[in-house]
């Protein structure tokens, strides 16, 4: 039986969060009576507040702020941006011995687009018009709905769609020296991570990092294999949620909290790094799954039941300690479901392939002291096919076709001191094949169709703790 039809019951659901439940919770039930021993604490200063550090607690934090120009907005005259975009504050330590805790949090949760009230001689793909009629009653933010539009128009700095402020809390159990088992809200382990790239916000990240970067409730079995200090072979399977690309492919489901989950089948991802040598890193992720529902009362194609597939293969190589050249490739599976499609209409409905890549070079260099200075040159070409561009294409809308590609070339500098304290300064060149139907140009009027480019330039700067 394929694996997409294992968990689509409910009760398949019902017994596999008991089943993660209680391989959670047993390993601290079992080793109550054998707590670690607590080293003595040692204390940290954080932004001019001490605290106390020790295997129990310890606390960091990051932040991030920056000031870009972004074309992409400059139709309302908010192309001039400044924000504190991450304020994270983390929490980790042993509970007993081989279980171990992680809670982050960022108040500025700013990443979920809101629902637009939309403007004169625009489309905005997020206006709740497209299903207010017949879906629940969906109030407009006139506050940031014109701003929080899509991957493509947002003032966002964040990549990581949150529970509320929490970012990620989680428990880890070392099963043995090579197995792990982790539980709760996490960072899904999908390609190349946004520093190791380059990247300090989604200002500059390639669409491709930013499609990867999904945070989910589940859990994860790890397995790890060493050669002294050295990780060989890393992979790990997971089973969460699901729901946390639900954006990503317009699948407003009335504005409902992204965090909730919609759908009745369990997500699958399964990833594995290996690494030969410390100058190779060549991983490999795939998920299979679903985001958003059917709801037969409320028929709409913007609420509904999608693919949510991905293969990313991502390889990394640093000849030196200071040059490394990378790629990734990535084929995602969008779109909604067949019987989705039939439930609004379209029974020939077929899932949307969505492959692109990007290559680039970086170098990080010592310059004086602890001091470093760098910088990276990414090229990347993703398919703009998605289920808002299949919608337009089917009804023939503001001249939309599929199969058109959506091209970036990002150029960053950067200087770094002891890896504390990074300012980056970036410019990204992008190919957006139709900037209308994301609000950034008009569809009718005397304009239509002609603005600004979605270029984008800025700066930023981050401070984290040790």
């Amino acid at each position: 039986m394929p694996v997409s039809k294992v968990f689509v019951q409910p009760q398949s659901l019902r017994t596999a969060i008991a089943f993660f439940t209680l391989l959670i919770a047993t390993p601290a039930f079992a080793q109550q009576t054998a707590p670690a021993s607590a080293p003595p604490s040692e204390a940290i200063d954080f932004f001019g507040f001490k605290f106390s550090q020790s295997e129990r607690f310890k606390f960091g934090g990051e932040l991030v702020a920056g000031w870009s120009h972004d074309g992409a907005q400059a139709t309302l005259g908010f192309e001039k941006q400044g924000r504190v975009g991450m304020a994270i504050l983390s929490v980790a330590g042993t509970v007993i011995d081989h279980v171990r805790y992680f809670v982050s949090v960022n108040p500025v949760s700013e990443t979920t687009a809101r629902p637009a009230c939309g403007e004169k001689d625009f489309f905005f793909p997020n206006d709740p018009s497209l299903v207010a009629a017949i879906g629940p009653l969906v109030k407009c933010d006139v506050e940031d709905g014109l701003k929080r539009v899509d991957t493509y128009n947002t003032f966002s700095l964040d990549y990581i769609t949150q529970q509320g402020i929490l970012r990620e809390g989680y428990v880890d159990w070392g099963i043995s020296d090579f197995v792990s088992l982790r539980g709760g809200r996490f960072i899904l382990p999908i390609g190349l991570a946004p520093r190791e790239v380059g990247a300090a916000t989604a200002k500059d990240m390639t669409r491709i990092t930013r499609l990867n970067a999904e945070a989910n409730f589940g859990a994860m079995l790890a397995v790890t294999a060493r050669r002294g200090d050295h990780s060989l072979f890393d992979a790990g399977l997971m089973a969460v949620l699901g729901d946390g690309n639900r954006e990503k492919d317009y699948d407003w489901f009335y504005f409902v909290n992204t965090s909730l989950d919609t759908n009745s089948a369990v997500t699958l991802v399964a990833s594995a790094r290996l690494t030969p040598i410390k100058a190779l890193d060549v991983r490999a992720a795939y998920k299979k799954g679903y985001t958003g529902s059917k709801v037969e009362r409320l028929p709409s194609y913007w609420a509904s039941k999608r693919n949510d597939d991905a293969l990313v293969v991502s390889v990394k190589l640093s000849p030196t300690s200071w040059a490394s050249v990378f790629g990734e490739y990535a084929k995602y599976k969008w779109g909604p479901t067949v019987t989705s499609g039939e439930l609004v209409g379209l029974p020939d409905l077929a899932a949307i392939d969505k492959p692109g890549y990007f290559v680039g070079a970086m170098l990080d260099a010592p310059i004086a002291g602890k001091v470093r200075a760098g910088g990276s040159v990414v090229r990347e070409e993703l398919t703009r096919d998605d289920s808002l561009i299949q919608y337009l294409t089917l009804n023939r809308l503001y001249g939309v076709s599929m199969g058109k590609k959506d091209r970036a070339l990002v150029v960053r500098g950067f200087v770094d001191v002891n890896r504390l304290v990074n300012i980056s300064f970036f410019w990204m060149g992008v190919s957006n094949p139709f900037p209308w139907v994301s609000g950034s140009w008009p569809v009718t009027g005397p304009a239509a169709f002609t603005g600004r480019e979605p270029d984008r330039i800025g700066v930023s700067v981050t401070v984290r703790t040790p």
